[in-house]
């Protein structure tokens, strides 16, 4: 059997450092791309877990679901990433009010056009990290 923990307090301190993170990336003059996914993958993936965990935490789960909830699991925070980044893009630009954007409508569109790609992205990535789990727990399913 499997069991999810349930999100304790110092699971939510893991928030804190991100929510920093993010305001001081918001605050500086930056138009590159890839600091933005990394937020928007840490965005979605602390929202995502927190919501998994409350829901589910303290329950018991045949192992042989595993493979099955961290997929989905996976595409949940796939998906989640690519829209988060595009919220992050669109915050900073209304947040410095330039004349010239720091990301261009287009380069939020295409953030969010990825979202199909991040999402297989991650539930591959959570199919492969639960069945090395399975591998290593030394147990079949």
């Amino acid at each position: 059997m499997l069991r999810l923990p349930r999100p304790g307090r110092r699971a939510r301190l893991v928030a804190l450092p991100f929510g920093l993170l993010a305001l001081l990336w918001l605050s500086l003059e930056d138009t590159a791309v890839w600091p933005v996914s990394l937020l928007g993958l840490g965005l979605s993936a602390l929202l995502n877990l927190f919501l998994a965990l409350d829901k589910l935490g303290g329950q018991d789960f045949p192992r042989i679901y595993a493979p099955l909830l961290a997929a989905l699991l996976g595409i949940l925070i796939g998906l989640g990433a690519s829209i988060a980044a595009a919220g992050f893009m669109f915050f900073k630009n209304a947040l410095h009010a330039h004349v010239f954007l720091d990301f261009p409508p287009g380069l939020m569109l295409a953030m969010l056009e990825r979202a199909p790609a991040w999402a297989l992205a991650g539930g591959l990535s959570g199919l492969g990290l639960s069945l090395i789990w399975l591998v290593f727990s030394g147990k079949t399913p």
